[in-house]
C-alpha cells in the first residue's frame, strides 16, 4: 500500500470521477425527474442495511484475524529473546543455540515477509528453524539438578512457541477472503450507488452528483479498509512489519549474555 496522502488523493480523484459520471448520467436520463421514488427508497433502505451488515461483519472478522497475526509476531519476538537468555545458562551449547536464534530472527525478518505477501513461508526460514532445533541437541555439561532440567525444558518450550507463532502468522497471511465475498462487497456497493442515484433524481443535478459521490467515496474507503485487513503483511502504513523481530535480533547481538555468534548460512554471512 502506498503513502497515506496518496491514498487520500486517490480517494478524492475517485469521488470526482463518480461526481462526473453521475452528472453525465443525470444529463442523459431526463425522465428520471418524473419517477416515483417511493418504491426505490424502500429498496435502498433494505439493500443499504444488508450491505452495511455484510461489510461490517467482514471488517469485524478480518480485524480479529489481523489482531491475531500482530500478536503472533509479538509472541514470536518475545519467545526468541527469552530462549536466547535461557540458552546462556548452558555454556557448552550456548554458542550454537544463540547463533541459531539470531540467524532465525534475521532470516524471518528478511525472507518471510516478502514470501508471505505471496501467501507462503520462506524456505530459508524453514532451514533456520531446523538448525535451531538441531542446535538443542548439542551436548552440554551433565545435569546439575532440578533447576538445570527445568531450564532445559523451558528452553525447549520457547522454541516450540516460536514455531507456533510463526505458523499462526503464516496461516494469517494465507487466509484470503473468498472471491464470492469480494463479488458481494463490490457488486453490493455499486448497486447501492445506483439506488442512491435513482432516489435522489428529484434533487438538483449538483446535489445529486454530490450525494452519490460522497456515498461512493465512503464505499471505496470501506473496501480499502477490507483490503488492508485482508493483507496484514503487505507493504504500507498500518500493516504488520517485522520490526519487533528485527529489534529482537539486534538486542540479542548486543546482549551481555551473548556468547560468540557464528555465521548464518541462510543469510549468506
Amino acid at each position: 500500500m502506498s503513502h497515506p496522502l496518496l491514498n487520500v488523493a486517490a480517494l478524492v480523484v475517485a469521488g470526482a470521477i463518480v461526481f462526473a459520471i453521475t452528472a453525465l448520467a443525470r444529463r442523459r436520463a431526463t425522465k428520471l425527474a418524473d419517477l416515483d421514488t417511493a418504491p426505490w427508497s424502500a429498496t435502498l433502505s433494505y439493500v443499504a442495511t444488508a450491505y452495511g451488515v455484510l461489510i461490517g461483519f467482514s471488517i469485524l472478522l478480518l480485524f480479529g484475524q489481523f489482531a491475531d497475526a500482530r500478536h503472533a509476531v509479538g509472541d514470536e519476538a518475545t519467545s526468541v529473546g527469552t530462549a536466547f537468555e535461557q540458552a546462556a545458562l548452558f555454556p557448552d551449547s550456548a554458542p550454537a543455540v544463540q547463533t541459531a536464534l539470531v540467524c532465525y530472527a534475521e532470516a524471518a525478518a528478511r525472507y518471510d515477509w516478502p514470501a508471505m505477501r505471496a501467501d507462503g513461508g520462506a524456505p530459508e526460514v524453514d532451514r533456520a528453524f531446523a538448525n535451531l532445533v538441531q542446535s538443542l541437541g548439542v551436548d552440554d555439561a551433565p545435569s546439575t539438578g532440578a533447576l538445570h532440567s527445568a531450564t532445559a525444558t523451558n528452553l525447549a518450550s520457547q522454541v516450540g512457541a516460536i514455531s507456533t507463532a510463526r505458523e499462526t502468522r503464516l496461516v494469517a497471511a494465507e487466509a484470503d477472503m473468498p472471491l464470492m465475498m469480494w463479488g458481494l462487497l463490490v457488486g453490493g456497493g455499486l448497486f447501492v450507488l445506483v439506488l442512491i442515484f435513482v432516489v435522489t433524481s428529484t434533487a438538483t443535478p449538483r446535489t445529486q452528483a454530490g450525494l452519490v459521490a460522497a456515498a461512493g467515496m465512503f464505499t471505496i474507503m470501506m473496501l480499502l479498509l477490507v483490503a488492508a485487513l485482508n493483507s496484514p503483511f503487505a507493504d504500507g502504513p498500518g500493516r504488520i512489519s517485522p520490526r519487533l523481530i528485527t529489534e529482537a535480533a539486534s538486542t540479542m547481538r548486543a546482549s551481555p549474555n551473548a556468547t560468540t555468534i557464528g555465521r548464518c548460512p541462510e543469510l549468506g554471512s
